[in-house]
């Protein structure tokens, strides 16, 4: 199942080979740029897109300045939420062959290697685990097989969100309603349980006459007289046997 992410910040638009970047500049030695300062970052950043290796000199304009470009490219962003390791993904494009270094608050992350002269690399970097805060991330580069100087195609910080669990509110019990389901619950209890007269009358034997002609069940008034006998210390007067007549 893959995890749902959104876009944190972007700069430039994919395809367009930087030509949306700003170029109101000269050569920086370094340059930091700050997210959220900027009026229009996606058609129209102020950064330079042109990135150059150390030493090398770009070709200056008709009035004799060099192209807004920088050795080394800060961008300084701030998290609002913890991230985990591979939660912050970093898309970066770029024409042309040098092999870009990425830092991350100071420490090298990883190497990116361009695959050919004007031609566009695609990359999407996992980043390592990140608190909420400020933090910077830097790209340099070097010759490699170019010309020591690339354009930036655009830059792109995609986050997982986070998912929140629903949760149903409880609400808690007041004292009235605790004692109205405690008697509830006695009374059902109370119910359930048959009381020790309910029991005798259910283990009695029904009288019913076998025959319209007055006769009884015999075996009714064994069992009588038997429990008669028991009970006769309570009930001393004695038991007569005597024909029935209808």
């Amino acid at each position: 199942m893959s995890q749902q992410t959104e876009t944190l910040w972007q700069i430039g638009q994919p395809g367009k080979g930087g030509q949306e970047f700003s170029q109101e500049g000269d050569w920086q030695g370094e340059f930091t740029y700050v997210i959220g300062s900027d009026q229009d970052p996606i058609n129209q950043p102020q950064m330079p897109s042109l990135l150059v290796a150390p030493g090398r000199k770009t070709k200056p304009r008709s009035k004799g300045k060099q192209l807004f470009s920088t050795e080394k490219l800060n961008i300084q962003f701030t998290l609002t939420q913890n991230y985990g390791v591979g939660e912050l993904t970093l898309f970066y494009n770029y024409f042309g062959s040098e092999v870009d270094t990425l830092f991350v608050d100071g420490e090298p992350i990883t190497e990116i290697v361009g695959v050919g002269a004007g031609k566009l690399t695609q990359t999407q970097i996992p980043l390592p685990a990140l608190n909420a805060g400020t933090h910077t991330l830097t790209l340099t580069t070097a010759a490699g097989f170019g010309d020591g100087a690339h354009r930036i195609d655009y830059l792109k910080l995609d986050g997982v969100v986070a998912i929140q669990q629903s949760q149903t509110p409880v609400t808690p019990l007041t004292s009235k309603d605790s004692m109205a389901k405690k008697n509830q619950t006695t009374t059902t209890a109370s119910e359930a349980t048959p009381t020790p007269e309910e029991s005798t009358s259910e283990q009695k034997k029904s009288y019913v006459p076998t025959s319209q002609t007055g006769l009884q069940d015999y075996g009714y008034w064994c069992e009588y007289v038997k429990e008669r006998a028991k009970n006769s210390d309570k009930d001393p007067k004695p038991f007569r046997r005597g024909r029935i007549w209808a």
